[in-house]
């Protein structure tokens, strides 16, 4: 069963991928900034445009926004399924209760935060809590990452990869969220929307990559 929990991590990293290419394919158009643009502009649309009910240019986007909150779902079961059979990994070679703790408890809210995320799409209605749940989702996974990195560091049994991919992970995640936070507003103009977007697009390419190196070091250790 151990097995299965882990190697599942590669099916929810390919369904997540395949579905919201899919979603980009058939996404109408419409950025922040434009609603008159056609289709999906990757450097211009956020992948939160995917699960919006109703495109920017305002036509029906139902199948993307399908595509999109289940990906999102998807994605969040793989992690919860392979993190279970990871941490039991982790805590049979570390005995560190504390950072164990942390590391429960910090996936746990992030996972949920991007849950909700699907949930509330950033449809006008429910932008404001789609926004609150994205930031709950990436500030607990940083500080996750941080727990994580402090927690194989000091284990032999991992690898010396692992704990690099991790450190790069967490810097990542930080300069995202510097970006986030106090980068220029994609409302602005399109300059601004292209850095946001690409910083997005970056940070959520980093979390696969992330996860398929984890899996690859869980299938190590198992």
């Amino acid at each position: 069963m151990r097995k299965i929990f882990i190697n599942q991590g590669y099916i929810g990293i390919i369904l997540f991928v395949t579905f919201n290419a899919i979603a980009m394919v058939y996404y109408p158009g419409g950025t922040i900034i434009d609603s008159t643009t056609e289709g999906y502009l990757f450097f211009y649309n956020f992948f939160s445009n995917l699960g919006e009910w109703t495109a920017k240019n305002g036509q029906s986007n139902i199948l993307s926004a399908y595509l999109f909150n289940s990906s999102m779902l998807i994605l969040a079961l793989s992690y919860s399924l392979f993190y279970i059979s990871f941490l039991r990994m982790q805590l049979q070679v570390g005995d560190n209760s504390i950072l164990s703790f942390l590391l429960i408890t910090s996936i746990i809210i992030s996972l949920t935060g991007f849950i909700f995320v699907a949930i509330f799409s950033s449809d006008p209605e429910t932008f404001d809590i789609h926004i609150l749940f994205v930031k709950i989702g990436f500030y607990s996974l940083f500080a996750h990452c941080i727990f994580q990195y402090l927690f194989i560091k000091s284990i032999d049994a991992f690898s010396k990869l692992i704990t690099s991919v991790t450190l790069i992970f967490v810097v990542l995640l930080f300069l995202f969220i510097l970006v986030m936070e106090f980068g220029p507003s994609p409302f602005e103009n399109n300059h601004s929307l292209f850095i946001q977007v690409t910083s997005q697009k970056i940070i959520v390419t980093s979390i696969l990559i992330y996860f398929f190196f984890q899996v690859r070091e869980a299938r190590s250790l198992n």
